[in-house]
């Protein structure tokens, strides 16, 4: 009995300890995580509600601890390494990247399936508790337009595309992400009319495997009703979620996106005002033309690939607007943006700041101690580059503790460009072309 108890003793020790090191390892994948779990969470759903809560919630604790660990990781810098490109210093950023993208879907996952099953024990044990469907409606476009935001965040850091960005940042408030909705099921629509046009019937097919998208319409067309009345609490809910959106976002997108990242929100908040300005003026004459493009939507294109009584509440809102309800509802589409950049630029400054501080630190510190620990040099540059600082700095304070640097090209001192003037900032110098060399040798032969 002893023996078999130690066995099994050793057994529970040896799983406890490859669980703490599947804990403690980065993501390697999504898919072989996220599949399983919402298997998992699918059928915990189909539980009675107390069974299936408890069943989920260890694996929802453990998939926090792997997240937690994962972000340490990230904070680290331990997936950024330094590359050389083409004789020019330079971070590699994609083993970064996807981990920040399988830490988010993975954990937008556990939570989306946890707080699905908290809302259905709740209602299961206390089955007198009615929730009204205006309630219900803006708890789903909520849930919607989060979800939609996290898919769009995930997306831009799995492929790194600044268009993905640009997307992120533009689907934080309800009008935007419906005209994305629905840009999406317009491409549907398409794609099952060109199967078809070789006799391929797949417009079943394609139904069955994009109901979510139905029914993320139909979520979204009742919301967008709601905004087209100007109700109230859906127009508030879309400006504080914009800025709680866009916060989030700017609070935890990678110091390497920030530039990108302030380019697409300035020109957010340029557009935004244009238009909000422009339909002041022009409101009288874009009347007509948007109630006479709501009433055809309801039956041509759209009305292929969007249930049609989404556009036909929608067509029948719009059809009794004047130029000063036109107004009201454009401003009430502007100000999301307006209140939501406005505290997303904020933090994008506060952040710019810190990184600043942190790379002036680096430098500071070779200049106060006069030597550097060679040991400790690559890391530094890691830091210092992820942190926005410049290579020529970094080679100027280099230079200044003995270390032999090259002159940046073509020489030093140079003429500083306009830019370098207004901002105070020394940009990194091209690197030297082979061309250039030659020519260098020709002239001190001659």
């Amino acid at each position: 009995m002893e023996k078999s108890a130690h066995k099994n003793t050793e057994r529970l020790h040896a799983l406890w300890t490859r669980l703490a090191a599947w804990v403690k390892r980065p993501y390697t994948n999504l898919y072989r995580i996220a599949l399983p779990m919402l298997f998992f969470g699918g059928l915990c759903l189909a539980l009675p509600p107390w069974v299936g809560l408890v069943l989920f919630a260890p694996l929802a604790v453990i998939l926090g601890f792997k997240t937690a660990f994962a972000i340490k990781s990230i904070v680290s810098l331990d997936l950024v390494s330094l590359i050389d490109d083409a004789g020019v210093p330079c971070l590699d950023t994609r083993e970064d990247r996807l981990q920040r993208a399988w830490a988010l879907g993975c954990a937008g996952i556990a939570v989306a399936v946890s707080l699905a099953l908290v809302l259905r024990t709740v209602l299961g044990t206390f089955p007198q508790i009615e929730i009204p469907e205006a309630v219900l409606t803006y708890i789903s476009f909520t849930a919607v337009l989060i979800s939609g935001f996290i898919l769009f965040y995930f997306l831009a850091l799995r492929f790194d595309k600044s268009v993905l960005r640009g997307l992120t940042s533009i689907t934080v408030t309800l009008p935007a992400f419906f005209i994305v909705v629905v840009v999406a099921s317009i491409l549907l629509s398409w794609a099952m009319r060109a199967l078809a046009a070789f006799g391929i019937s797949a417009e079943g097919m394609l139904q069955d495997g994009f109901d979510w998208l139905y029914e993320v319409q139909r979520i979204l067309g009742m919301a967008t009703d709601y905004f087209l009345k100007q109700d109230s609490i859906i127009i508030a809910a879309s400006i504080v979620l914009a800025a709680l959106l866009l916060l989030l976002y700017t609070y935890s997108v990678p110091y390497y996106w920030m530039r990108s990242v302030s380019r697409w929100l300035k020109g957010i908040s340029l557009v935004a005002a244009a238009f909000g300005a422009a339909v002041i003026v022009f409101a009288g004459v874009w009347l007509a033309d948007v109630q006479q493009f709501a009433a055809e939507s309801a039956s041509g294109q759209l009305a292929s690939a969007i249930d049609s009584s989404v556009l036909d509440s929608q067509a029948s809102s719009l059809s009794q607007y004047k130029s000063d309800d036109l107004i009201a509802l454009i401003k009430a589409f502007v100000l999301p943006y307006t209140v939501g950049v406005f505290v997303a630029n904020a933090v994008v400054a506060l952040r710019k700041g810190k990184a600043k501080t942190v790379s002036d630190g680096i430098i500071d510190r070779f200049a106060a101690d006069g030597s550097v620990d060679e040991d400790e040099l690559p890391a530094l540059k890691k830091r210092y580059l992820y942190y926005g600082g410049s290579q020529t700095l970094w080679d100027i304070a280099l230079r200044s503790i003995g270390h032999d640097i090259p002159l940046p090209y073509p020489f030093a001192p140079r003429k500083l460009s306009i830019k370098e003037r207004i901002t105070g900032e020394l940009e990194d110098p091209p690197p030297a072309h082979p061309h250039d060399d030659e020519a260098k040798d020709a002239e001190t032969r001659s």
